[in-house]
């Protein structure tokens, strides 16, 4: 049974807790777990530690993707930490209540020793949450760069989601097991990436123009690892990410068996 965070979403004046079908499809079918949404959490709201107790009863933890820029002054802070929920910034918007959610649950799921998948904004988390920064804007950083991982809008949804670059990986990390090759493609929608690396983090995988394209955590009892791609858009398809998915489900049953040993 494994967590997926959600996001704060304002449609029609309603706020509403969503995420995208595809990350709860790819851990059913690749993964083979079942999924827990986690709903994000309100400033200053005294039931936010006590609902999430259900960490506990959890075997694994998956921080999904969005186009939400993260405040750093939220996600890095306690989760009662104030502010606007919604704001505009540049590239997009902030989604504070998901800042929370994930300050709360990447911290219970590093106590707890369990199995953590980060997406995109997901390894973007990891690393803010551990003291690591982020680049506000990859088109402001470099032209190539921002060429290189920014959204194609000019595409069908589908074919954004296509390979875009390659990666390469690190021969003695955590990530290589699972790939079985030190090159492989990846696709790139996403405005922000890592800057300074959280000293907590290892570096797994790279681009071609040095930007961190996946981080794990060092000394972790369990796969803890995030990566900057979108693995879950074709997963049926790319072996890739199927063996990612499916190393995430098998440490994510080893970890429960260990709870009930």
């Amino acid at each position: 049974m494994v967590g997926v965070t959600s996001n704060r979403l304002l449609v029609d004046g309603v706020h509403r807790d969503g995420l995208r079908r595809k990350y709860v499809e790819a851990l059913l079918h690749h993964a083979g777990v079942a999924c827990v949404i986690l709903p994000t959490i309100d400033a200053e709201d005294p039931r936010a530690e006590a609902g999430l107790a259900i960490m506990r009863g959890l075997d694994g933890l998956v921080l999904t993707g969005d186009e939400s820029n993260i405040d750093p002054a939220v996600l890095g802070a306690p989760a009662s930490c104030t502010g606007a929920d919604q704001q505009d910034v540049v590239g997009g918007i902030r989604d504070r209540p998901r800042d929370r959610l994930s300050a709360v649950v990447i911290g219970r799921a590093i106590a707890l020793g369990m199995p953590i998948l980060g997406i995109c904004r997901g390894l973007q988390e990891l690393n803010v949450y551990f003291g690591g920064t982020l680049r506000r804007s990859l088109a402001e950083w470099s032209l190539g760069s921002g060429q290189m991982h920014a959204e194609k809008p000019d595409r069908p949804r589908d074919r954004q989601y296509d390979a875009a670059h390659s990666v390469r990986i690190c021969p003695d990390g955590a990530l290589f097991p699972i790939a079985g090759t030190i090159e492989t493609q990846v696709n790139s929608l996403h405005n922000q990436g890592i800057d300074a690396l959280a000293a907590a983090l290892r570096r797994e995988a790279w681009s071609p123009d040095g930007l961190v394209e996946a981080a794990s955590v060092i000394g972790a009892p369990t796969l803890q690892i995030g990566v900057q791609w979108h693995p879950e858009w074709h997963v049926s398809t790319d072996p890739f990410s199927k063996q990612l998915f499916t190393a995430f489900g098998e440490a994510c049953v080893a970890y429960c068996q260990s709870k009930t040993n």
